[in-house]
């Protein structure tokens, strides 16, 4: 319960916004990751695949192992397809995915007159999807029970699905505005719910294990990845992709598991990602994450490059928006960072990189503004130290804190009684431990590229 208190009073302290309010974030860039996958009785079939906006690759497998690279392409859409879209512009492949299927009843009057109704504004093909989506996105709920039916029509009229009614709800009704759609059935390895990742970008899967998605085809680019849960016009790469429906998928091993309770184990290789929240739109008022529909930028956009003293790119870091009195982190990799306002007015950024100062600027923006600034760090100073009992004991729980304007921060301090804080501007810091109804302070002065040794008694 003292861990808990604690880690309350440091998010009030902080004062970070998680709930930034509902928007569709655009994202721009690529991000790959590379699984291993073993398990004794052996791996199922991973297909080889690609589409728009996503990359699969078995870049090695034997019977009881598959090393798969997955890349998710956050590219702006350069699709341009008039919607309703011509039917002499929908190759005769793309057409069997129009027909109603028992589970997407596409040629259902109620669900014919709703995709109207939702797309009656549109211009292109890729506005009408984003329309369709961003309706399922803000008029289902996401519910798991099995009493709950998985087809089109129910899960429109219950108003609550799982991912599999999701999927066949945006397909039948992308279908009955004439555009063609299929779902994908995938995998979603250990994250979100229970391993690697909880959220991308903030926006969390509801699913963890077999995940059913979808396909939109656009006549001009083919064919790109959505999930209704998450994500408009790509899937971020924890999507394993294991089948798509009405396409053959042949390989040569058909037997294995992909589930982690059948003693299936993911391990991350690599990754890279590089990807960037660049611009943020209204709708839908649920969160999700989509790329580009066009050239113009709706939110202001705040960018740039960060590097050190000397030139050289500082690799990762943090950055924190600090608006009406809240402040919204978000990390940057590569030596570019990224942050959008959807809302004018003033506000500071903050960067920090490993062993880096803090830095920060103020400014003023207005919406569809772009604001490039680029922020050379200073070295940070470094003030550790132990903190031990009357008899030279470290305690091997507790927190410092120190004050940084008006605004506290704190670090834990380790089971050997140790503690430390980098990334300090050069100064005077109050510095206070706290060990249950316990507490210490002293000052202590943090020069830049040096290390303050203060050490604490708790008598």
């Amino acid at each position: 319960m003292h861990r808990i208190l604690r880690f309350i009073i440091l998010f009030a302290l902080l004062s970070f916004s998680h709930s930034a309010g509902a928007e569709l974030k655009i994202l721009e860039g690529e991000h790959t990751v590379v699984y291993d996958i073993v398990n004794p009785r052996g791996v199922a079939f991973i297909p080889d695949y690609a589409n728009d906006s996503f990359e699969q690759k078995v870049l090695s497998q034997d019977e009881f192992s598959k090393r798969v690279q997955v890349t998710s392409r956050m590219s702006p859409m350069r699709t341009r397809v008039p919607f309703p879209i011509p039917a002499q512009r929908i190759s005769a492949t793309a057409a069997y995915y129009l027909k109603a299927e028992p589970d997407r009843q596409s040629d259902d009057p109620s669900l014919i007159h709703l995709a109207r109704d939702i797309t009656k504004e549109n211009r292109y093909a890729h506005e009408a999807a984003n329309a369709i989506l961003s309706w399922v996105a803000d008029n289902l709920t996401f519910d798991t029970s099995i009493s709950v039916p998985a087809d089109a029509l129910s899960a429109l009229r219950y108003k609550k699905a799982y991912c599999v009614g999701y999927s066949n709800l945006a397909v039948a009704l992308l279908r009955a505005a004439g555009i063609p759609a299929r779902v994908a059935h995938g995998y979603l390895p250990p994250g979100y719910e229970w391993g690697f990742s909880k959220e991308y970008w903030g926006v969390k899967v509801n699913d963890g294990g077999y995940h059913a998605y979808l396909e939109i085809y656009y006549p001009d680019i083919g064919w790109a990845f959505s999930d209704a849960e998450h994500s408009i016009n790509f899937v971020d790469p924890f999507h394993i992709l294991l089948r798509v429906d009405g396409m053959k998928m042949p390989g040569t091993y058909k037997g294995g598991y992909l589930d982690v309770d059948k003693a299936t184990f993911y391990t991350i290789y690599q990754e890279k990602d590089n990807t960037l929240m660049v611009d943020q739109l209204p709708l839908p008022n649920t969160k999700r994450l989509g790329r580009r529909l066009d050239d113009q930028q709706h939110a202001a956009l705040i960018t740039g490059r960060v590097s050190d003293q000397s030139g050289l790119t500082v690799l990762k870091g943090s950055s924190v928006l600090w608006k009406d009195g809240r402040g919204t982190p978000t990390s940057f990799s590569d030596g570019r960072y990224a942050i959008t306002l959807p809302t004018p007015g003033a506000c500071r950024i903050e960067l920090k990189g490993p062993g880096y100062a803090k830095s920060s600027q103020e400014i003023h923006v207005e919406p569809g503004r772009i604001y490039k600034i680029n922020f050379v760090l200073q070295p940070g100073g470094v003030i550790k130290g132990k903190v031990v009992d009357g008899g030279g004991r470290p305690y091997q729980e507790g927190d410092v804190f120190y004050l940084n304007g008006n605004t506290s921060y704190g670090v834990p301090v380790k089971r050997d009684g140790t503690f430390i804080m980098d990334g300090l501007s050069p100064g005077t810091y109050k510095l206070t431990v706290m060990i249950g109804d316990r507490k210490v302070s002293r000052t202590a002065n943090a020069e830049s590229g040096k290390v303050t040794i203060v050490d604490f008694v708790l008598k």
